[in-house]
């Protein structure tokens, strides 16, 4: 038996040998689960990869613009085992991000699901031939009509699946990944089958599993390496998976369905905790001060130090009924994307929910390191990940190597050279450190870019140029890193805030505070966030009519903002934008 698959031809080959699975793929419909055994999930990709075929698409890339599911799965494993290449896709960019992204990649296909997809695609591009994955559309063929071809074409030609399967080498390239780069111009991030493949063998040696007891809950987009690249492994281990419909449905169905694993984003459990926190403190004073207590110690307890008999207490009182909002057996959770505030990660530990935080990007398919059961420590991102080497340059910089490396950006020489040295190693543009047992810590961005919590990048000096664009403003800081949406501190131009002032016939701080400059300044930023891809969009912002100065270190002689001293100079204000979240 071949577990050493080396593409996923053989990946495929390897499922079909195993014992059967009636509960394999459970897809979330309106009055309960439409489940897939593994058969109906092998057979299903089998005839599409047929269908796929014929249509000549071997060699081209095919856009998947539907929700995660199990049909989403079944076109990726399809159209990489034809050996077409598979391009995830977010409908909710920017319209100009998204033609790029069709062009770039030469995309004359699309898979979608419903009529707003249809319109924002056509929006982009009216070539683009569109193939439905529900019901009939007229004009459109759909998801069913390929596996019923496919069906067809088996019975004509039974071996020509092992034939597409046996031409499959390692290094073809299996998908094309858009990710934002530092231009905020996407870039597309070619993966092949061994980048993809050494994750889930990676995957194996740090996190056991049980075919048979492990339930995995899925809510993450696939059009993320991370859910997906973690969606390749608990199908290699035939996992039984259940899939959200909404992200909003989470709390009801983790109760549901009760999963032994997700995988998570800091912001999840940001969202989580908060409302743990406010339904427990329902109550008497009593109940109040207990909970109280208990999540004091939580947060700043060490959860490696033993429990003590408070903890104890505090466990069956308290941190037992905290544990069902995650359903009943949950024993791993791995959160990636961005980093998890340490506050947070002593919490879930010392309540029974263990998290383990990683650390990658699309460029390394994408783990290049993650805390494990064995190996977990609160404020790093773990230890390398078997199979990649890590090394900090002289910079500061992390810089990693390994067989999950991309083979570059597609069209994009220039951007590849710099991304990866003469030498193979992939600079991460992440300042970071490595302890003397091996656990990396990230310290801060080497560009200007930071990551939100739900793991989105977002270009600052690009939106902060716009902001400044109007002459409005002197300085513009834009501030998200970390946090669970974008905000911004706005330093107004003087001599335009004394000119509104007279117009106003009132003192310039009278200006700044007034309703008709807070408009104005709502509807200017209205208007920028229609050019943003939704995670960059500004959700609130202060106007500042300080002056900065340079003797005071707010500003360098070249007119560059001191972030760091103004972020801490204005602290309050940019707590006030983000009261109520972490």
């Amino acid at each position: 038996m071949n577990t050493r698959f080396r593409h996923f031809g053989e990946l495929y080959s390897y499922l079909e040998e195993q014992p059967p699975k009636e509960d394999f793929l459970h897809h979330r419909i309106a009055d309960g689960w439409r489940t897939f055994s593994k058969a109906e999930f092998l057979f299903t990709i089998r005839y599409l990869t047929l269908a796929v075929y014929e249509n000549g698409w071997r060699g081209k890339q095919i856009a998947i613009v539907v929700s995660p599911s199990p049909y989403w799965v079944m076109l990726d494993y399809a159209l990489m085992l034809c050996g077409a290449v598979s391009v995830p896709l977010f409908t909710n960019i920017s319209s100009k991000n998204l033609l790029f992204e069709f062009l770039d990649a030469s995309i004359h296909t699309a898979f979608i699901e419903s009529k707003e997809q249809e319109n924002i695609i056509h929006r982009a591009d009216k070539s683009i031939e569109l193939i439905y994955l529900g019901e009939h559309k007229s004009g459109y063929r759909t998801f069913g009509e390929l596996v019923e071809k496919g069906k067809e074409i088996d019975k004509e030609n039974p071996q020509l699946f092992d034939e597409l399967l046996y031409h499959i080498k390692a290094n073809d390239l299996a998908t094309i990944v858009y990710t934002s780069g530092t231009s905020g111009i996407p870039k597309g991030v070619e993966l092949t089958h061994e980048n993809l493949i050494s994750q889930i063998h990676a995957t194996s040696l740090n996190y056991q599993f049980d075919r048979e007891k492990d339930v995995a809950f899925s809510f993450l987009p696939l059009a993320h390496i991370f859910e997906r690249m973690v969606m390749h492994f608990y199908l290699s281990k035939e996992l039984s998976i259940y899939f959200a419909d909404d992200v909003k449905n989470v709390g009801i169905l983790l109760k549901e369905v009760n999963p032994t694993v997700m995988t998570v984003v800091p912001r999840l459990l940001e969202k989580v905790f908060f409302k743990m926190k406010l339904k427990a403190m329902e109550g008497n004073l009593i109940k109040k001060a207990l909970v109280s207590l208990a999540f004091y110690r939580a947060t700043t307890k060490d959860p490696y130090v033993k429990a003590s008999l408070l903890d104890k207490i505090l466990d069956k009182l308290v941190y037992k009924k905290l544990r069902l909002a995650l359903g009943r057996r949950m024993r791993m959770m791995i959160s990636g994307g961005a980093a998890l505030s340490d506050m947070l990660y002593r919490f879930y530990l010392n309540i029974g929910a263990p998290v383990y935080q990683g650390y990658g990007l699309t460029e390394s398919s994408p783990v290049i390191s993650a805390n494990t059961p064995k190996d977990n420590k609160i404020g790093t991102c773990g230890k390398a990940f078997p199979g990649v080497e890590v090394k900090v340059n002289a910079d500061g910089e992390l810089l990693a190597k390994g067989v999950n490396v991309m083979r570059g950006y597609h069209h994009n020489e220039k951007a590849t050279a710099e991304a990866i040295d003469a030498d193979g190693w992939l600079h991460t543009s992440d300042l970071a450190s490595v302890d003397d047992e091996g656990y990396i810590t990230i310290t801060g961005r080497k560009r200007e870019l930071f990551k939100t919590s739900t793991g989105e990048f977002v270009f600052s000096a690009y939106i902060e140029q716009k902001l400044m664009s109007n002459g409005w403003f002197e300085h513009a800081l834009l501030i998200g890193d970390g946090k669970p949406f974008v905000t911004a501190l706005l330093f107004v131009e003087p001599d335009f805030l004394g000119r509104l002032a007279t117009q106003m016939k009132n003192t310039p701080r009278k200006a700044l505070e007034s309703e008709k400059f807070k408009i104005m300044t709502d509807k200017f930023i209205t208007k920028l966030n229609k050019e943003l891809d939704h995670w960059e969009k500004i959700r609130q912002f202060r106007l500042i009519g300080d002056v900065l100065s340079i003797e005071e270190g707010e500003i360098t002689p070249s007119m560059k903002l001191a972030k760091k001293q103004l972020m801490e100079r204005y602290h309050n204000e940019i707590e006030e934008m983000y009261r109520g979240h972490l």
